[in-house]
């Protein structure tokens, strides 16, 4: 009988052990939120005619003038992070639009769902993160304002 308690004992402080474990674990490979570890390395606006071939649309309809603006982002998490906690989480992206005097003229703040698009990895980095010495490029379609001739774009985590 008392063998059986020992054994027990010992099942129990083995299992509290292998879930704690589980907990630590989990919490490193959280994403972490770092605002350091985002990096803006390229960023252009692009203007494109659309161009209509067909005479009867183009009685009815005006070419129009699309935008885009594209950005190149790269990541790079310190390494004084753990092996496992080398996973940064998404933050939403503000984009102020200016007028030649540095005047804002239109914001916008955009979700990571909404800046990265309809990529195939859009799933794996909002549910895993995006791991160090990531580069991510990506076209957002934008409206400008006649008069807008700069911008500035900012990450920030929601609180």
């Amino acid at each position: 009988m008392r063998l059986y308690r020992i054994f027990m004992l010992l099942v129990l402080s083995g299992g509290i052990v292998y879930q704690s474990h589980l907990l630590f674990l989990s919490w490193q490979q959280q994403p972490k939120k770092d605002y350091a570890a985002w990096r803006l390395e390229y960023a252009d606006m692009h203007s494109y005619q659309a161009t209509i071939t067909d005479r009867e649309q183009a009685s009815t309809e005006l070419t129009s003038a699309n935008q885009s603006l594209e950005i190149q982002l790269h990541v790079n998490a310190p390494t004084e992070y753990p092996f496992f906690a080398k996973k940064i989480a998404l933050p939403n992206m503000e984009i102020l639009l200016s007028n030649v005097n540095g005047e804002p003229l239109a914001y916008q703040e955009l979700t990571p769902s909404q800046w990265l698009g309809a990529d195939p990895k859009v799933l794996r980095y909002l549910t895993k993160g995006v791991a160090s010495q990531t580069q991510i490029t990506v076209n957002i379609p934008l409206v400008l304002p006649e008069a807008a001739s700069g911008f500035q774009i900012q990450m920030v985590y929601p609180h």
